[in-house]
C-alpha cells in the first residue's frame, strides 16, 4: 500500500497532483511555479515495488527540446523514447534545451518506510530586462531561476537564456541529498535565441552530456557517478572566474545558460555561443560507485552547503535491482510512477545488475 502527502512549505502554493491507475500511482509537479517547490512523503508497507523516475528539461529558446541526441546531432531512435513512456522527438534545431533522462529500478521492501519523493521543475527560457554584460545580470533576482530540484539559473540577455531543470529522485528516511537512493538527471539549459546553437546537453545516464558551442558538442566538463558541478546541483551563470576548481574558469557575460540538476549537476559552458550540461542519474544498487568520505554540497554559485557521508552502503537492506538508464526523452517539469508489484513480503536471492544506455548498441552505427 502506499499513501501520500505533500511537505508543508511557506510560501509555496502546492496541491498533490497525483494520478492512481489500479496498482500504478503518478506523481507529477505539484506547483505551479518551476523553480519553488515542495516534495511529496510517502508511506511505503512492505512489498515489491517498481520506480520509473523522468528529469525535467532545460529552458529552449525553441519552445521545445529533442531526444539525446549524440555528438555528431544524431536522436535517439523514436522506438526507444515510446518504449520508455517518453514524450520528446527529434528535433533538429539550434539553442535548445537538453531533455530530461529515464530511471527505472525495482525494489522489495521488508518493514514500512518513509520515502520522500522530489519532481523536477523545468528549466525556463526568457529574460528578466534588456540589460547585458554587465555584474547585474548575474545576480539572482535578474537571473532566469532553474528548475525546482538543483537546476542552475542563466543569466539575463535581451534575447532570452535558458536555465537548467531539476532532477527527479527518490529518498528514504530522510529528505536531503545524502539519502537520495534513486535519482534521473536533468536537462540543461540553452544560451540566447540567436541561431549560433549553444544547445543544452540531455540529462541522465551514469554520464548525463555536456553541451554544444557552435554546434560542435563539448564532452570535457560532465557530471558522473563521483563528479560533477555538485552533489546535487547544476552550475548557475557566472560573473567572473569560478571558485570551483574543475568549472569552465572565465566567463564570457553574455547570454549563459544553466546546467542541469542530477547525482551530481553538469557544469555551464559559461559562453554566450555555449549551451549547458545535463546531469547525471544514479540507482543504489550492489554495484553502484558512491563517492566514499564526506562528500560536498554547494549551492548554484559553489557556495558550501554541507559535507557529510553517503547515508547508505552496499550492504544496504535498500539495494534496487533491474535498472535501466536512457538520457533525454523527457520535456517539462519531471515525473514519477511506482508501480506495486506484489504488495506481500516477497525474497528474492536473485539480484540482477544494472543495465545502462548504451548509444552505440542500440544505434548501430551512431557514436555516443
Amino acid at each position: 500500500m502506499i499513501s501520500y502527502d505533500l511537505l508543508p512549505k511557506q510560501g509555496v502554493n502546492a496541491r498533490k497532483n497525483v494520478t492512481v491507475i489500479g496498482n500504478q500511482y503518478i506523481f507529477n509537479y505539484p506547483c505551479e511555479n518551476t523553480s519553488d517547490c515542495t516534495d511529496y512523503i510517502v508511506q511505503l508497507s512492505h512489498g515489491t515495488f517498481k520506480f520509473e523516475l523522468y528529469g525535467a528539461s532545460g529552458g529552449s529558446a525553441r519552445d521545445k527540446v529533442s531526444s539525446f541526441r549524440n555528438k555528431n546531432k544524431v536522436c535517439i531512435l523514436d522506438e526507444i523514447v515510446q518504449q520508455f513512456h517518453g514524450n520528446t522527438e527529434c528535433f533538429q534545431q539550434d539553442s535548445i534545451g537538453g531533455a530530461g533522462g529515464y530511471l527505472s529500478a525495482t525494489i522489495t521492501i521488508r518493514s514500512s518506510i518513509t520515502s520522500f519523493f522530489t519532481i523536477g521543475g523545468k528549466g525556463i527560457f526568457g529574460k528578466k530586462g534588456d540589460m547585458s554584460e554587465t555584474i547585474e545580470c548575474f545576480k539572482k533576482e535578474n537571473m532566469q531561476p532553474g528548475g525546482y530540484g538543483g537546476g542552475g539559473s542563466s543569466s539575463n540577455y535581451p534575447k532570452g537564456t535558458g536555465s537548467g531543470g531539476g532532477q527527479t529522485a527518490v529518498k528514504f528516511l530522510e529528505n536531503n541529498l545524502w539519502h537520495r537512493v534513486l535519482v534521473s538527471g536533468a536537462g540543461g539549459g540553452c544560451d540566447d535565441n540567436y541561431p549560433d546553437d549553444g544547445s543544452g546537453g540531455a540529462g541522465g545516464n551514469l554520464v548525463a552530456q555536456g553541451w554544444f558551442y557552435s554546434g560542435d558538442y563539448v564532452g570535457n566538463y560532465t557530471a558522473n557517478s563521483t563528479f560533477g558541478f555538485s552533489f546535487g546541483q547544476g552550475e548557475a551563470a557566472r560573473f567572473g572566474r569560478s571558485k570551483h576548481p574543475y568549472a569552465v574558469p572565465t566567463s564570457s557575460i553574455q547570454d549563459i545558460g544553466g546546467a542541469g540538476g542530477g547525482w551530481f549537476g553538469g557544469f555551464s559552458s559559461q559562453s554566450g555561443q555555449g549551451g549547458a550540461g545535463g546531469g547525471s542519474s544514479f540507482a543504489l544498487t550492489k554495484d553502484a560507485i558512491i563517492p566514499q568520505g564526506n562528500i560536498s554540497a554547494y549551492d548554484e554559485f559553489y557556495n558550501l552547503i554541507d559535507s557529510k557521508p553517503y547515508a547508505f552502503n552496499l550492504n544496504s537492506e535498500f539495494l534496487f535491482k533491474d535498472v535501466i538508464h536512457i538520457p533525454g526523452i523527457w520535456e517539462g517539469n519531471g515525473r514519477l510512477i511506482i508501480t506495486i508489484l506484489d504488495s506481500k513480503l516477497f525474497i528474492s536471492c536473485n539480484i540482477i545488475s544494472p543495465i545502462h544506455f548504451n548509444p552505440s548498441l542500440i544505434f548501430g552505427l551512431i557514436e555516443s
